[in-house]
């Protein structure tokens, strides 16, 4: 299967080693011309994954890849913001998670400033994706921003099949009960994603996660850092580089019929070699997982699952804890 052309994109990525990782992360960005996009008086938003309220390598961004990527903008750009939703079905609060990963530290120790996207003022955006008309729900401050960062994991998702630069946007949607709007999803990615200006993916690399996700599965030692100055060519080269098809990928596709970026390969400029961190990850749903995949193709039914007198009896057939609340390590099992 072969992606619609759009704009080319590049990607350049090196080992991850910590005691050089924040010069690293400077010379990523200089070699991708950075200074073209982010000025002295940009404001930039960046979006780390917490899927869940405390660090799980494969699962969420590691702090110090956070902090390198949060030094290194602040040293160019006037504001640099960072910020996360709540957690999915109320599991944790944007607070709790923002606070566990040491976002309060990081951001005093380079001058950034943290953002609780669940308490901004929000904005309902309205626009035809793929032919259908979209609305998204965004925090009011990120429509804001000059730019965007990425700063996902480097791992599988039982339903979307990766979890990359995109979708990790989900978290821009503030509504605790956004497992209701999972209807077009790869629409919606692909209208947040224009909505914010993301402009630059940084993929943390050090683990990634295989068989299951996006809260657990396998973890791998992968020791790659990817930085990319377009969305979709990095989530592109990261999907290939986990070993699939980022063709098959519907939200990668969607962006790419929007004119986010390219997924060919011969329209992205890889800058390295990337063969010594090639991986051969698979997916593994579960029955429970294919039936979750369903909800995303009907609010409708979204809404008999999850928000209906039905939810907690489905819930025990399931075997699920229903409003389960995420605190510490195995909550998410």
């Amino acid at each position: 299967m072969r992606c619609t052309l759009a704009r080319k994109g590049t990607v350049t990525a090196f080992k991850h080693q910590p005691e050089t990782l924040e010069a690293d992360v400077r010379g990523a960005f200089e070699r991708l011309r950075w200074r073209d996009y982010i000025k002295s008086d940009s404001r930039v938003f960046v979006k780390p994954n917490f899927t869940l309220p405390f660090f799980k390598p494969g699962v969420t961004t590691h702090g110090s890849v956070i902090e390198a990527t949060l030094a290194v903008l602040k040293d160019r750009a006037s504001e640099v913001l960072i910020g996360e939703a709540d957690g999915g079905y109320g599991s944790y609060t944007a607070e709790y998670a923002l606070t566990n990963h040491g976002i309060p530290d990081i951001c005093r120790r380079t001058g950034t400033t943290m953002v609780n996207i669940s308490q901004m003022e929000r904005s309902r955006v309205t626009e035809r994706i793929n032919g259908k008309r979209i609305t998204v729900t965004i925090g009011k401050e990120l429509l804001n921003v000059d730019e965007s960062v990425s700063l996902p994991v480097l791992k599988v998702h039982a339903v979307t099949k990766i979890s990359l630069s995109i979708k990790n946007l989900w978290g821009c949607h503030p509504d605790t009960l956004r497992l209701l709007d999972h209807k077009n999803l790869a629409e919606k990615l692909a209208l947040i994603a224009k909505s914010i200006h993301l402009r630059f993916a940084l993929v943390d690399g050090i683990y990634g996660l295989n068989v299951h996700g996006p809260m657990d599965g396998v973890p791998v030692k992968v020791g790659v850092i990817m930085l990319g100055d377009n969305p979709v060519a990095t989530d592109a080269t990261a999907c290939r580089l986990m070993g699939f098809d980022p063709a098959r990928i519907e939200h990668i596709r969607i962006a790419v019929d929007e004119g986010l970026g390219p997924c060919n390969i011969d329209d992205i400029d890889i800058l390295e070699d990337l063969t010594v961190f090639q991986q051969k990850f698979r997916i593994e749903p579960t029955i429970v997982d294919r039936l979750g995949a369903l909800t995303f193709k009907s609010r409708w039914l979204s809404r008999a699952v999850f928000d209906s007198p039905l939810t907690k009896p489905i819930y025990r057939l399931t075997g699920r804890a229903h409003k389960r609340k995420i605190v510490k390590p195995g909550d998410e099992v």
